[in-house]
């Protein structure tokens, strides 16, 4: 059963009930109503002691509803099964039930038990944990009790799925990283159901161990604080030299490298090009572009294929284009206009003439275009604020509009084929990566989807609550996009 931290001041005794019932209890025009509601339900809900008493039915039809479990609204007199109880909810706002069974309560709002310790001695002598005394009473100094107030824990409802990431040291972008795969359904699946056998894995300084680590962690009932991934740190550092020591590292470097290390340690992997690897990181993680070179002499089209893990596009490019005129030099630049760029058509340069087997290897004009093959399930995209040449380094502090929904279809090899199911290439925001300061120096932290609507800022192990508007209005970094339809579409040539 789920515990969660009970608002009202207790200091006597400890208080185990959700902030929900907390709140309802603190109430004195509601408290009443509930606490007598509770004792009248849990009174006619005592449970038999002996079995033979139980009346069988020997005749006639007998329906799976009779046999589950019913819920009692405790602030009416309705009665519920597991799949009524939302729509009671949504209807009349009563959130608390008592399970006919064992005379649990139950919250709607946390979508599990609660327990309380000022409900449970009010329940008396027939209490489910309690124990009697010669007068038919909880013993103040009941064994019982006194365990149970000392070994629950409180886990509040709001913090679930809500857990920040230790900085060791100039780690924050480690932290930002895990944030956005931490929080990824798909990944959690894999981690948690044993997709990794950390118990049979014979590889030393194993990354997927220690990434398998840190999912547990995160998940952990128990805890609410910070995560530390001290473990994966370390490994990384073994793993990487460029990696190793307390120095600042480019997050999108660490993702690539992350992502890289984690497809190594999966058993059967494939590290050649020429082989398709079916192992869950490559699936996950990796696309595939196709390279068009298109002689202009001869129309001949030669086409190559190359994996990716994330895509970098120019954001410079779109300034200078709004510097130069091109563009509306009010207009914001768009992550579809950098999109629109990475998949253009491009005049290859005559130092990098292009050579066409067709014209007898001879050099001819040609021109270039990129697009995806094939779509990975998460999608990470980096907008590349950062140019570097020989006299300066500079960092392009802007406002790039991303969207919130993204169909990748128009920036594939089959856009423009007919009869293409869209819904395979929607992608929905999941996690946003802002960098502060400089080139040389500065912070990363996070804004990451909890589920539906519900973001929240991640800035190393502090946790807030964010809304879409302030997430918007971000200066990205990287951009985390997860494809809504997980339906695989297969690669076309």
């Amino acid at each position: 059963m789920a515990a969660s931290l009970d608002s009202v001041n207790l200091l006597a005794e400890a208080a185990y009930g959700c902030e929900h019932l907390a709140a309802v209890l603190k109430d004195n025009q509601t408290a009443g109503q509930f606490r007598n509601g509770f004792r009248k339900h849990h009174d006619r809900l005592a449970p038999l002691t002996k079995p033979e008493a139980v009346a069988i039915q020997t005749s006639g039809l007998r329906t799976v509803a009779s046999l589950k479990p019913k819920y009692h609204c405790l602030f009416c007199s309705e009665i519920c099964l597991n799949g009524d109880r939302k729509a009671h909810t949504k209807k009349t706002g009563h959130v608390f039930y008592m399970e006919s069974r064992n005379r649990f309560v139950f919250c709607e709002s946390c979508g599990d038990f609660v327990y309380d310790h000022g409900l449970e001695r009010l329940g008396g002598p027939s209490s489910k944990y309690g124990i009697e005394d010669g007068k038919g009473k909880w013993a103040e100094d009941s064994a019982s009790e006194a365990y149970v107030k000392t070994n629950a824990t409180k886990n509040p409802c709001s913090r679930r799925g809500a857990r920040g990431v230790w900085n060791m040291g100039q780690t924050c972008y480690q932290a930002v990283i895990l944030q956005a795969l931490l929080h990824d359904p798909t990944l959690n699946a894999y981690f948690l159901a044993g997709g990794h056998d950390i118990h049979n894995c014979k590889r030393s300084f194993c990354m997927a161990c220690a990434a398998t680590e840190v999912f547990m962690d995160f998940n952990s009932g128990e805890k609410t604080d910070a995560v530390s991934a001290a473990t994966l740190l370390y490994h990384g550092w073994d793993a990487s030299r460029e990696m190793a020591g307390y120095r600042q590292q480019d997050a999108h470097e660490y993702f690539q490298f992350l992502v890289n290390a984690l497809h190594s340690c999966t058993p059967g992997h494939s590290e050649s090009y020429e082989s398709k690897c079916e192992c869950f990181f490559h699936q996950t993680f990796y696309g595939e572009l196709r390279s068009s070179v298109m002689c202009h002499k001869c129309g001949k089209t030669t086409h190559t294929h190359d994996p990716m893990a994330d895509l970098s596009l120019d954001v410079q490019a779109q300034n200078k284009k709004r510097k130069l005129g091109r563009s509306n030099p009010s207009s914001t630049v768009t992550l579809t206009a950098c999109l629109d760029s990475f998949t253009a058509v491009e005049d290859l340069h005559a130092d990098a003439a292009y050579h066409c087997e067709k014209c007898g290897n001879t050099p001819q004009r040609a021109s270039k275009r990129l697009q995806i093959r094939r779509l990975p399930a998460i999608l990470c995209m980096q907008l590349k604020r950062y140019e570097a040449t020989s006299a300066s380094s500079e960092k392009m502090n802007c406002h790039i509009d991303f969207p919130v929904t993204l169909n990748m279809l128009p920036y594939t090899v089959k856009k423009d084929k007919e009869r293409v199911d869209t819904s395979k290439y929607i992608y929905d925001l999941s996690t946003v990566i802002v960098h502060q300061g400089t080139m040389d120096s500065g912070h990363y932290f996070a804004y990451t989807r909890l589920g539906g609507d519900k973001w929240v800022l991640m800035d190393d192990n502090k946790v807030t609550v964010a809304s879409v508007a302030d997430v918007m209005r971000q200066d990205a970094y990287l951009l985390f996009y997860s494809i809504r339809s997980i339906a695989a579409e297969k690669a076309s040539s």
